[in-house]
C-alpha cells in the first residue's frame, strides 16, 4: 500500500459569501392559502447572485414569517412550498430586506 497525504484545498466559488455591513434589516410576510392564513409551508430565502438558500422557516400559526439579521444590500427571492405538496410553490422575486 502506498502512504496517502491529504492537503486543504481552497474553498469552491459556489459557497455563499454573505457580507454582513453594519444595517442589519429583516423581511416578513405571510402565507395564504385560498384566501385563508396558512401555516402548513416551508418558506426559503435565497441568496440571488449565487441561487443558494440562506434560511428556511416555518410560519407561525398565522401564517407569518420573518428572516432577521440580513443586510440591506442582500438581493434575495422567496420561495414557499405547501408540506402537504396539493399546491405549486409561489415565489417572490427581488425581495429586499428593509
Amino acid at each position: 500500500m502506498k502512504p496517502c497525504s491529504r492537503k486543504v484545498r481552497p474553498s469552491s466559488s459556489y459557497l455563499q459569501k454573505i457580507y454582513s455591513g453594519p444595517i442589519v434589516a429583516k423581511i416578513q410576510g405571510s402565507i395564504k392559502k385560498l384566501g385563508q392564513q396558512y401555516q402548513n409551508a416551508n418558506v426559503v430565502l435565497y441568496n440571488k447572485a449565487n441561487l443558494q438558500p440562506i434560511a428556511v422557516r416555518k410560519p407561525d400559526e398565522n401564517g407569518n414569517y420573518k428572516f432577521l439579521g440580513l443586510n440591506t444590500d442582500l438581493k434575495t427571492f422567496v420561495v414557499a412550498f405547501d408540506a402537504n405538496k396539493q399546491f405549486n410553490a409561489v415565489i417572490q422575486d427581488n425581495v429586499v430586506p428593509k
